[in-house]
């Protein structure tokens, strides 16, 4: 059994600023196995390329510009999680 099979998400992070309080809407969820989660991270980031893509070769891609953001924010935040689980003795340093 490798070390990422058992190591889980510690449901740290946060993402999805709020504009009327001064926290974030979202959290990972902890105990997530960090297999699982990558996986997840890997979807989301493949569902915004795809949306890029199409935002770059549509005349009114636009449209696509929300949706890419906010899988993309996801995306980071389930990494960013990933990489608190792994590297606990890091500082807790996010950047947006």
């Amino acid at each position: 059994m490798t070390q990422q099979s058992v190591v889980k998400t510690v449901g740290v992070t946060t993402f999805a600023q709020s504009l009327e309080q001064e926290r974030d809407v979202f959290r990972v969820n902890a105990g997530m196995p960090v297999n699982d989660a990558l996986e997840h991270a890997s979807s989301l980031l493949h569902c915004a390329h795809r949306l890029a893509v199409d935002a770059a070769m549509d005349t009114r891609g636009e449209h696509y510009a929300w949706a890419t953001h906010y899988l993309s924010e996801m995306a980071k935040a389930v990494i960013d999680d990933v990489r608190q689980a792994l590297l606990p003795t890091r500082s807790d340093s996010q950047t947006s």
